[in-house]
């Protein structure tokens, strides 16, 4: 077996045997140390063709970022590293080799575990996580996949990709946030400083995950799943019996309401052994909180191959290929906003708003209650007033949404609308009302403020397949469209474009993306082509 664009020897000193799993931009390897006769893993770095200079440089630091915060760590319930050098410009990664499997893939098998078993791995877990703090080390991504369970049931944490460590300096730029959506703590997603808390509130959502089987926070897209974290409870536990009170105090989103890890330490170990948890010894009331601060919030991440998407927005996209899983990655950029819109002249009808706007609630009766096909609400002759080659009698069903997105394709450009659901991240057809579909408005309007400098994203079906990357605009309102309303752009090469309207219509929030790969439109006619398919949305809608 040999690594992609290298033999089948590292260091000198490696030789790889096989390949044991692959994700993102990564690929651990079984390989044997023929110095010290012992097999071990490598995880292997690979870098997209995309990445420019400032990316990979950024990469090769993560990985020793990774390799240095693990190393120092000497704990049963830590992966061992053994070592980590450069290979053909590449970071490898030597670590100790485990036998067993993953927890995801665990509950993919198994489905949810017994509240006894789930209680047990929690405080294995948090022995290590306690003694990472002890050492200044927060891991930031604590979930099912970064916990390995050994062939003899031993819980190990693993993957430091994306871990701090007290003392060393912050290689993430001003204002990005990485993590996984659902496991990243709510003062995370505020902007606030993370602490072994916030370590804490992602372990409680894994051991959720586990007896549960489900999220505690649910939702159907990513900015869903955070605003229901920002501003939402946890689904009440049905599986976890005398865990479940435990899981809800640590899932609290002020850290200062949560227990103490001596606390928590003890409830687990009485529920691992099948007792009750008895009560949980609370701190006190922290001061109040304004109810929706403006946070310094991700924009949502599309998974990779979606029609449209985004890829991953931010310049640290290295951390997928150490975590070998998606994360959420985004640069909220600090220029002035004359720089961030790129000089893109500001369309007619819209204007800065000074401050997100408040919803514009007419009541609390949501208007739609099914879904919406979407494919049929717009006619063909319409679409190709946008885009005049469009080929098809009619718009494909698109996305995660079932029948509640379409797309209309067509070499060079295209256009999608999709629903987005309310910050609770329920189905938005089951009576969400206007202010929960205003919540995740909100939400968004804040996450896209300022614009982001580096965006990576692709377009299939247009002719976009090749990833591309460039800045985010800042949003601006959009007036006369819907309730409320904004719109913003993203860049790439050699002229692409992709231009984003979301709109809100009583209890339904909807998306328009057109997007542009051949060089032939302007900026300007790019974001009014998506704002045109935007009014005639919610012309249809309501007429309907």
């Amino acid at each position: 077996m040999k690594a992609e664009d290298g033999g089948n020897r590292l260091a000198g000193r490696y030789l790889l045997l096989e390949a044991l799993g692959s994700g993102g931009m990564g690929t651990v390897w079984r390989a044997r140390d023929e110095t010290l006769g012992r097999e071990v893993a490598v995880k292997e770095l690979r870098f997209d063709a995309e990445y420019d200079d400032a990316l990979r440089e950024e990469a090769r630091t993560r990985a020793v970022r990774e390799a240095q915060a693990a190393a120092r760590l000497r704990h049963p319930g830590i992966i061992t590293v053994h070592d980590a050098f450069l290979e053909d410009g590449r970071p490898w990664i030597v670590m100790q080799l485990l036998d067993g499997a993953s927890l995801d893939k665990v509950l993919e098998r198994q489905g949810p575990l017994p509240p006894e078993r789930v209680a047990g791995i929690g405080a294995e877990v948090l022995a290590a996580l306690e003694a990472a703090h002890a050492e200044g080390v927060l891991h930031r991504d604590i979930k099912p996949a970064n916990i390995f369970l050994t062939a003899n049931g031993r819980a190990v944490l693993t993957d430091f990709g994306i871990a701090t460590v007290e003392g060393q300096a912050t290689i993430t730029r001003s204002g990005m946030l990485v993590g996984s959506p659902g496991h990243i703590a709510p003062e995370r997603l505020r902007g606030e400083k993370a602490g072994p808390q916030s370590d804490l509130w992602s372990l409680a959502g894994t051991l959720y995950r586990l007896v549960e089987g489900r999220a505690p926070f649910p939702g159907d897209s990513h900015v869903a799943v955070l605003a229901a974290v920002l501003t939402g409870d946890p689904v009440p536990p049905v599986r976890a019996g005398g865990l479940g009170p435990l899981l809800v105090h640590m899932l609290a989103r002020d850290p200062l309401a949560r227990p103490d890890p001596s606390v928590v330490r003890r409830a687990l170990e009485r529920a691992a052994a099948g007792e009750a948890t008895g009560e949980i010894a609370l701190p006190a009331a922290p001061p109040p909180r304004a109810p929706f601060e403006a946070p310094t919030a991700p924009a949502p991440v599309r998974k990779a191959g979606r029609n449209p998407g985004l890829l991953l927005a931010g310049a640290a996209v290295a951390t997928a290929a150490l975590a070998l899983t998606a994360t959420v990655v985004v640069v909220m950029d600090e220029r002035s906003p004359a720089v961030v819109t790129g000089g893109t002249p500001t369309p007619s009808g819209t204007s800065t708003p000074t401050a997100p706007p408040a919803p514009a609630v007419p009541g609390n009766e949501a208007r739609f209650t099914v879904p919406v096909d979407f494919c049929s609400l717009v006619p063909v002759e319409r679409v190709r007033e946008i885009i005049p080659n469009y080929p098809r009698a009619e718009g494909k069903p698109s996305g995660d949404s079932g029948d509640a997105a379409c797309s209309w394709d067509a070499p060079g450009s295209g256009v999608s609308v999709e629903v987005e659901s309310g910050s609770e991240g329920r189905d938005p057809w089951s009576g969400t009302s206007p202010s929960q579909a205003g919540d995740v408005y909100r939400f968004w309007l804040r996450a896209r403020t300022d614009g982001s400098d580096k965006i990576i994203w692709h377009y299939e079906g247009i002719g976009g397949e090749r990833m591309t990357s460039g800045p985010s605009t800042k949003a601006v309102e959009v007036k006369g469209l819907g309730e409320e309303a904004f719109v913003y752009d993203v860049y790439g090469r050699l002229g692409a474009q992709m231009s984003k309207v979301y709109a809100r219509i009583s209890n339904l929030v909807f998306q328009v993306t057109y997007a542009d790969v051949t060089n032939q439109k302007s900026k300007k006619k790019i974001r009014q082509n998506a704002l045109q398919m935007a009014r005639w949305v919610a012309e249809a809608l309501d007429e309907s």
